[in-house]
């Protein structure tokens, strides 16, 4: 690697690089999607029903969460809380929780405390629905079912705090689906940002490894693509892109549409701690309207043959929205839980004041600013 006398010299070259190589390629990746596209949309999509008022009378729990975090030396303060919205009886929950963590740990614990928080007050309301004798029509999850997934509990054991988290997750996770399969309670997970290939890639292992599960695309089908989706293979043509690139494109200005469902776990390295979900978690791209992008939606394979019903819904909510698109209960209660940076800090002013009452003698041991935020 070539050092240069200016710092602008250096950036400059690197652009150069960057441009006439790396994203010449990426461009022609782009341009082999387009005709690929053409071909996929032809056999993935599926008509998804129209909006409906109707649909606006359904009761729909809603369930997000959000989290903060600060660093020090030798601690990380993190705070994660869940919040549940209901369209009937307009009842809310809160469930909040401070974790004082390794800083180097911080991070993956706060996901899963987060996860599990939103499994946990998605049960609470559950029970006091059942109490009063109802039932909602569909509760409606943020993010993605499958994480986090059993690769984690081979480290679990050098790490006391992520193993504390991890056995937490797995408790109330698999009580909440023990609960919502036995009682027929429809649920549907919808991905904000999906980042992972999960659906090429499903349709790539069960091509490969002949696993035809849970699979809506006829295995005849199927095997028809199978030029298209071996590129998505680990030395494929399109392995090192996003497979959003692709979604965008069979969608292309197309509305109320989704993706035929596919079996999310095996595109996973490993499999879920929710023993009721093993093998058995189907997922599809929709889209409602075309100002929005297609959104990734995981269910329970359980209800497979209830998809047109979890999409009515979706598709409903998603037309009458203030963010349209993208479902209201979803919206409303991603607003009320996102943590408002001032107000997080207070909590955590507060918290380190309590420590100095306490234990003076040991606050800067904990509380101490990291040396690279103090220069």
């Amino acid at each position: 690697m070539q050092a240069y006398e200016t710092e602008i010299d250096g950036y400059i070259s690197e652009l150069n690089k960057k441009r006439f190589k790396e994203l010449h390629e990426i461009k022609t990746t782009f341009q082999k999607m387009d005709k690929d596209a053409e071909t996929l949309s032809s056999h993935l999509l599926v008509d998804v029903p129209k909006p409906s008022t109707d649909d606006l009378n359904r009761n729909v729990i809603a369930v997000d969460g959000s989290n903060y975090q600060e660093k020090y030396e030798s601690v990380s303060a993190t705070i994660a809380t869940a919040y549940v919205y209901m369209t009937h009886g307009s009842m809310e929950r809160y469930l909040p929780q401070i974790s004082i963590v390794p800083p180097y740990y911080a991070t993956l614990v706060n996901s899963i405390n987060m996860k599990r928080l939103e499994y946990e007050i998605a049960r609470d309301v559950l029970n006091r629905l059942e109490k009063m004798e109802q039932s909602p029509s569909i509760v409606l999850l943020d993010g993605t079912i499958t994480f986090p997934d059993e690769a984690l509990s081979e480290y679990s054991d050098l790490a006391p705090w992520i193993k504390q988290a991890y056995d937490q997750y797995t408790k109330i996770a698999n009580d909440f689906y023990e609960y919502i399969l036995d009682k027929n309670v429809l649920v549907a997970s919808v991905v904000k940002d999906s980042l992972a290939n999960k659906y090429f890639i499903s349709l790539y292992t069960s091509l490969k490894e002949k696993k035809f599960s849970n699979l809506e695309i006829p295995n005849e089908e199927l095997s028809d693509l199978n030029l298209i989706i071996n590129k998505w293979g680990k030395n494929g043509e399109y392995a090192s892109v996003s497979e959003f690139g692709m979604i965008k494109r069979i969608f292309s200005d197309l509305t109320f549409k989704r993706t035929k469902y596919i079996e999310v776990t095996q595109a996973l390295r490993a499999e879920i701690p929710i023993s009721q979900l093993k093998g058995s978690v189907i997922g599809f791209y929709i889209k409602t309207i075309d100002s929005q992008k297609p959104f990734f939606v995981e269910v329970p394979a359980k209800f497979k043959d209830e998809i047109d019903t979890i999409s009515q819904v979706i598709s409903s909510f998603s037309y009458y929205s203030l963010r349209p698109g993208y479902p209201m209960p979803l919206y409303i209660a991603h607003k009320k839980a996102e943590l408002k940076k001032k107000n997080a800090r207070n909590i955590i002013a507060l918290f380190k004041n309590l420590t100095r009452k306490d234990f003076p003698e040991y606050y800067y041991y904990l509380w101490e600013d990291r040396f690279h935020e103090s220069l």
